[in-house]
């Protein structure tokens, strides 16, 4: 009898709703204490190391130290010790594989294994001609759109694991029902551009590809060191916010966020940069045209059919050519729509710094040619 690739569910996990408590960012690199592997810069995940078998850890981003999953990560050349029969166990490398968030099925498409991808969510908006020719052809199935899922599709491909975005409200029962195993993926909490990055490190496990996934990241990271070595020196820095006012409220990146790192390695001044959130917080606008008047940039990252202007963007709100970046041309922007930011940039945070060093410095890239960003026109 052929032993299933995933012998028994983990607990539903009824997660209550706390205030964002990150666990706190840990710097050290890829050391290993009791066969723990530590992330160079993620929070979120944890790889123990055994001789035969990998273990994963997936951490609450939402509760310090309180785990949504641990899984016994089994290779499947290896008979399943009987000790491990009524343990959540995923046998690897996985085959068929449900992502339902784009920086899922963007990891394997680094590590080369985008065939083990059988189901997606929201296909109208994946931009990636590699995915969409799967699609096309019916090798990925669209099993959720617009918040909701399709479970006849899901049981169908029965898939050997699903990665899902957690959420406080617990595991959508639909997923539970599938008798699928269920790996959450939290990787949009780290607020370290390198820590959404090492995010591969965990699909190097579930695929059996650890070796290629180390060197993907470490080759991402030393890119993103080397740049922000540039800009260490820069002692006079320009000021600049983010982002836009929604039903009343202006939401702005929280002083230890990713964006704000963001800022701070491209050798800006981010105006909010005293404090302490991780998460953005809601301003009233009055409150950001105090501070952020003079501000030198301003960035915006939006979805905008076709071109997008300062007068779109002063006739959504005419206070936002009160603003000096406004006035003096100098908003950094990011049309997620035509840039595949959501698909790819997880995975090229240098990419990203890059954009950001020249358009604020380009005296430090002189030559180089945006990808993501861009001066609005």
């Amino acid at each position: 009898m052929a032993i299933p690739r995933f012998s028994i569910l983990i607990p539903f996990l009824c997660l209550v709703c706390f205030a964002c408590i990150p666990v706190e960012y840990n710097s050290l690199s890829n050391i290993e204490q009791n066969n723990e592997l530590i992330p160079s810069y993620a929070n979120g995940f944890r790889i123990i190391k055994q001789n035969n078998f990998r273990k994963i850890l997936i951490y609450s981003p939402w509760s310090k130290n309180t785990l949504l999953n641990e899984f016994v990560l089994w290779p499947d050349s290896i008979p399943l010790p009987d000790s491990l029969k009524t343990k959540p166990v995923i046998l690897t490398p996985v085959n068929k594989l449900i992502t339902l968030s784009s920086t899922q099925w963007a990891a394997t498409i680094l590590l080369d294994e985008t065939d083990i991808i059988k189901g997606v969510s929201e296909t109208s908006y994946i931009q990636n001609e590699l995915i969409r020719r799967q699609i096309e052809v019916n090798a990925i199935t669209e099993v959720a759109v617009n918040g909701t899922y399709k479970p006849e599709l899901i049981i169908q491909i029965h898939p050997d694991l699903i990665l899902y975005s957690p959420d406080p409200s617990g595991i959508p029962e639909v997923l539970i029902r599938s008798g699928s195993a269920l790996l959450a993926w939290p990787d949009y909490f780290e607020n370290h551009p390198l820590g959404r990055a090492e995010w591969v490190k965990v699909m190097g496990v579930l695929l059996q590809k650890e070796k290629e996934a180390d060197s993907i990241f470490d080759n991402i990271s030393q890119s993103y060191k080397n740049l922000r070595k540039l800009t260490e020196t820069i002692t006079i820095r320009p000021t600049i916010f983010a982002d836009k006012e929604f039903s009343g409220q202006w939401y702005v990146p929280g002083g230890k966020s990713y964006m704000a790192c963001l800022f701070q390695d491209a050798g800006a001044d981010y105006l909010w940069k005293e404090n302490t959130s991780t998460a953005s917080f809601p301003l009233g606008i009055e409150a950001i045209l105090s501070k952020a008047h003079n501000a030198d940039f301003w960035r915006i990252a939006q979805a905008a059919n076709g071109s997008y202007s300062y007068n779109d963007l002063k006739n959504e709100n005419e206070i936002y050519a009160s603003f000096k970046a406004f006035e003096q041309k100098k908003i950094i922007f990011c049309n997620t729509a035509t840039t595949a930011y959501f698909e790819r940039s997880q995975f090229e945070p240098h990419i990203v710094l890059s954009d950001l060093i020249f358009l604020m410095h380009p005296e430090l890239l002189p030559d180089y040619q945006p990808v993501y960003y861009h001066i609005l026109q």
